[in-house]
């Protein structure tokens, strides 16, 4: 079983049974069930004797194991409005924007999964996303180099070039992978592991939704980008395309709950599959004698 906090913790383990033996047979195992067993393998012995007092015995190892862990704790996430959460639908109607609460936007839902699987660890998932923001912008990459310098972050996660592609010009598109690229350089020269996504899909047909034919090119230069670098790159847009419907918004643009809620997961997945140090398991049963469990 796994302890659910890498602490000595109670197992339950079913009763033992006996077969032939002269009635009534007694047994008795230590250590017990209900018992507090620590990490690692712990060796059971379970005894029986019979009404002549002949005993019997078998062992069987209960293993505790550690819960998973993360090699790497500290993660910001760098964006536009996608990551600080402005709502798709809020955003459709006449009014100032809208922006989910933190628990909802992809970051928050992030922590929350990374933390209820990794227990034993403190995870932080530092929301700094910026409305608006260019990757083509020199601000840009002077606040990126300021977050991943600032000794505080073991990994950064990438989502970035939905406001480039809103101008629909290959110059500035052009530029924003130039800054991507320079961005990745910044990071793994500072020690921080930067992760790459594809930005979401547009929907044609809402109002902020007009560029939507220059995101799947603009995608493949970030995914040929990731290649040439060697980083990890995390399929968002091939994820959210499946159904626009449900994770983009009325104003074609931003994501909504569902899509906030789905990227985190295509970020947990990418995390998780690079990160993740699982423990070691066994299980060594050993029997002697007429008892059985």
């Amino acid at each position: 079983m796994q302890s659910p906090s890498n602490q000595s913790t109670v197992v339950v383990y079913d009763s033992a049974t006996t077969s032939s033996g002269a009635p009534p047979v007694s047994v008795s195992c230590t250590p017990a069930s209900l018992s507090v067993f620590p990490i690692g393998a712990t060796t059971v012995t379970c005894t029986a004797t019979d009404a002549r007092q002949r005993t019997g015995a078998c062992t069987f190892d209960v293993t505790v194991v550690a819960p998973p862990t993360i090699s790497l704790t500290r993660f910001v996430a760098f964006g536009d409005s996608m990551t600080l959460g402005e709502d798709g639908n809020a955003s459709a109607s006449v009014g100032p924007t809208v922006v989910f609460p933190a628990a909802k936007t992809y970051p928050g839902v992030l922590q929350r999964a990374l933390a209820s699987r990794y227990r034993a660890q403190a995870i932080e998932v530092d929301n700094r996303g910026v409305a608006g923001e260019r990757l083509s912008d020199a601000d840009t990459r002077s606040r990126f180099s300021s977050l991943v310098g600032s000794g505080s972050y073991d990994a950064v996660l990438i989502m970035e070039g939905a406001n480039d592609v809103l101008v629909r010009d290959d110059r500035t598109i052009a530029a924003a992978i130039d800054s991507l690229r320079r961005m990745l350089g910044d990071a793994r020269s500072r020690g921080v592991r930067p992760y790459l996504a594809t930005i979401p899909p547009e929907v044609p047909g809402g109002f902020r939704g007009f560029a939507w034919n220059y995101v799947p090119p603009f995608n493949e230069q970030v995914r040929a980008l990731a290649m040439s670098e060697g980083v990890d790159v995390v399929e968002v847009y091939q994820d959210l395309v499946t159904d626009t419907n449900r994770f983009i918004g009325a104003d074609g643009l931003h994501l909504t709950e569902d899509g906030n809620a789905r990227v985190a997961d295509v970020f947990f997945q990418a995390l998780k599959g690079t990160l993740e140090r699982l423990p070691t398991f066994a299980f060594s049963p050993t029997n002697s004698g007429f008892l059985r469990r």
